[in-house]
C-alpha cells in the first residue's frame, strides 16, 4: 500500500502549481487598485496567512500520519460530523472555482480569439476534472510535475523580458502607502489565496519523510516568493497604470527590445501558462467532487463528478455577464467564508486524539 503512496516532493510541485497558477491574471491589478506601489507587501501578507495555516495542516500530517482528513474527522467526531465536514469542504471548493474558471475564460478570449466559443474554453477544465477525479490523487500529482515546469518558464520568460522596459523607481516611496490601504488589498485579494487546505486531502497519502514539514513549507513560501517578484516587476513596469492592466500575462513584456526585434515571442509564455491555468482552476472542482463523494457514497466515480461540472458549467453560463457583480459579492460575503474554513475550522482539530497504533 505504501507504493501507492505519493512523495513528499510531488506534494510540494504540487503546491507549486496551483500556489502561482490564478494568481497572474487579475489579482495583480486588484492589489494595486488598493495598495498602489505596496501590492506585493499586500499580496505577501495574504502569503504569509495561508503560509501559517500550512504549518498547522502538517501539524495535523504529523500528528495523524497515515490517516486521512476523512478518517481523522470521523474516528474523533462520528460519520455525521464527517459528512458535514465533508459538505463544508464541498461548497468552499466549488465557491473557489468560481471566479477562477471565469478569469481563465477571460483571458484566453484575450489573449487567443475574442469570439472562442464558452464550450471549448470550459471543455478542457471538465473534461480534466472528470479525468482526475476518476484517476485520483497519483494522476495529479504526476501531472504537477509537467504543469509546474510550463508554469516557471511562462513567469521567467515573461518577467524577463519585461526587465528591460521596468523601472524600479516605481516601487517607491512604499512608506507612503498605509497599512489600512495594505490590508484592504489584502482583503480584497484574499479570494485568489486559500491554498493551504488543500494539503488537508493529501493527508494520509503521501510517504513520510525527514524533514517533510520544512520541504514542503519552503515549496510553498518558494513559489510565494516567485509570485511576489512577478507583481513587483509587473508595478516597475506599468507604475501608476498598474491597477488596469488585468490579463498582463499578455501585456508584460510586449515592449521590450527582443519582443520588437524577433516578433511576440511571449506568446509561448501565455500558452505555457494557459496550459497550467487548467491545472489550477480544475483542481479545485477535482477536490469538490471528492468531498462530494465522501457526503453521499455514490457507486458510481463519474455521478459526482457529473454533479460538480454541471452545477459549475449552469451557474457560469447564466452568470458570466454579472462578473463584476460577482466578484464584489465574492468580496463581501464570501471571503468571511473562506477565513472562516481556513482558519477556524482546524482549530478544532486541536482537540483530536491520535487513534491508538
Amino acid at each position: 500500500m505504501n507504493e501507492n503512496k505519493l512523495y513528499v516532493r510531488q506534494i510540494c510541485l504540487v503546491f507549486g502549481a496551483f500556489t502561482i497558477a490564478g494568481k497572474l491574471i487579475t489579482m495583480p491589478a486588484l492589489a494595486a487598485k488598493y495598495a498602489k506601489e505596496a501590492l506585493w507587501i499586500s499580496a505577501g501578507v495574504n502569503f504569509l496567512i495561508d503560509g501559517l495555516a500550512l504549518l498547522f495542516f502538517l501539524y495535523l500530517a504529523k500528528k495523524f500520519e497515515g490517516m486521512t482528513i476523512f478518517q481523522i474527522v470521523e474516528y474523533n467526531l462520528g460519520k455525521v460530523a464527517r459528512k458535514i465536514f465533508a459538505f463544508i469542504f464541498f461548497a468552499f471548493f466549488i465557491l473557489k472555482s468560481y471566479l477562477p474558471i471565469i478569469e481563465h475564460r477571460n483571458f484566453i478570449e484575450v489573449a487567443l480569439y475574442e469570439t472562442s466559443p464558452a464550450l471549448w474554453i470550459f471543455a478542457p477544465i471538465f473534461l480534466f476534472t472528470a479525468f482526475f477525479s476518476y484517476k485520483g490523487l497519483r494522476a495529479i500529482a504526476r501531472t504537477a510535475d509537467i504543469a509546474i515546469w510550463f508554469t516557471i518558464s511562462a513567469i521567467v520568460v515573461i518577467a524577463s523580458l519585461s526587465i528591460s522596459v521596468a523601472d524600479f523607481s516605481n516601487l517607491l516611496p512604499i512608506i507612503d502607502v498605509s497599512a489600512p490601504e495594505i490590508f484592504k488589498g489584502s482583503f480584497k485579494t484574499s479570494l485568489w489565496f486559500f491554498d493551504s487546505p488543500y494539503l488537508l486531502f493529501f493527508l494520509g497519502h503521501f510517504k513520510s519523510e525527514k524533514k517533510q514539514s520544512l520541504k514542503i513549507s519552503a515549496a510553498y513560501f518558494g513559489f510565494a516568493t516567485l509570485v511576489l517578484i512577478y507583481m513587483a516587476i509587473m508595478q516597475c513596469e506599468f507604475g501608476t497604470l498598474t491597477e488596469r492592466q488585468f490579463f498582463t500575462p499578455v501585456k508584460m513584456g510586449k515592449y521590450s527590445v527582443a519582443v520588437s526585434n524577433i516578433g511576440r515571442i511571449d506568446y509561448l509564455a501565455v500558452f505555457a501558462l494557459i496550459f497550467s491555468c487548467v491545472f489550477g482552476v480544475g483542481l479545485p472542482l477535482v477536490f469538490a467532487t471528492l468531498c462530494l463523494n465522501k457526503c453521499f457514497n455514490f457507486k458510481h466515480k463519474i455521478i459526482p463528478c457529473l454533479i460538480v461540472n454541471g452545477t459549475v458549467g449552469i451557474t457560469i453560463l447564466l452568470t458570466e455577464n454579472y462578473y463584476f457583480l460577482a466578484r464584489e459579492f465574492f468580496q463581501k460575503y464570501i471571503t468571511p467564508f473562506f477565513a472562516a474554513v481556513v482558519l477556524i475550522l482546524p482549530l478544532f482539530a486541536l482537540f483530536f486524539r491520535r487513534k491508538p497504533v
